[in-house]
């Protein structure tokens, strides 16, 4: 699934909500859960090789509090995404492993008020703390100079800046609870991996991927 096709579908879904839905009251404070498609770049290293990152998926927890059209909130969140192949040296073969981030946000909104009934649009960004963990990355069959080897596996973290863009729309489900529907750019930092065979030290640029989400929103 592209993200393209992916980021089409968010209409029909908000579509189909509208005519049921009845208007939310604002609510001061919120707790919000919810579940993403992430759809990742390649993992890029310093050496000439990258690794071909699958689609994954998010799940992120949220705690907030409203103030007229603006919302702060702090953020928790986990995401993986499994290699799916390696490309260097003019080939492209099989890869193993995953890389993941845990991370901790502290995030700024704004709704504006655009009189949409139920619909409640929202623009957002968050930075913060992210742990970026590639875990058993490996090619098999490159060839460094000689015979064909395997390159990996390799593993390594680093806990570093993060920061996030969010944008979409809440549709009301009750006067203290609405389904989130939106968009995710996120990236956290690289990690240097040492005592690399054939390089001594491989530096992996991190996470930085799209996302579709969905979610809910309860007020309290």
């Amino acid at each position: 699934m592209t993200f393209n096709k992916a980021l089409a579908s968010l209409p029909f879904l908000i579509i189909a909500l509208i005519g049921s839905a009845p208007a939310a009251a604002q609510s001061a404070s919120y707790v919000s859960i919810s579940g993403g498609l992430t759809m990742p770049r390649d993992l890029q290293t310093d050496t000439g090789i990258s690794g071909d990152l699958k689609n994954g998926y998010a799940i992120i927890g949220a705690v907030g509090s409203g103030f007229g059209p603006l919302r702060a909130e702090v953020e928790a969140s986990y995401r993986r995404n499994d290699v799916g192949g390696a490309r260097g040296f003019g080939l492209t073969l099989p890869g193993t492993g995953h890389a993941s981030a845990l991370s901790a946000m502290v995030n700024a909104y704004f709704d504006p008020a655009l009189n949409l009934g139920p619909i409640k649009p929202y623009v957002g960004g968050g930075v913060g703390i992210a742990r970026f963990r590639a875990s058993d990355v490996a090619g098999v069959g490159l060839p460094f100079g000689g015979p064909v080897t395997s390159f990996g596996p390799v593993s390594g973290s680093r806990t570093g800046f993060a920061w996030q863009l969010m944008a979409g729309v809440g549709v009301a489900l009750s006067d203290t609870s609405a389904l989130t529907v939106g968009y995710r750019y996120f990236a956290t930092p690289g990690v240097t991996v040492n005592d690399i065979p054939q390089f001594g030290s491989v530096r992996i640029e991190g996470l930085k991927m799209h996302a579709v989400e969905a979610g809910i929103r309860f007020g309290f």
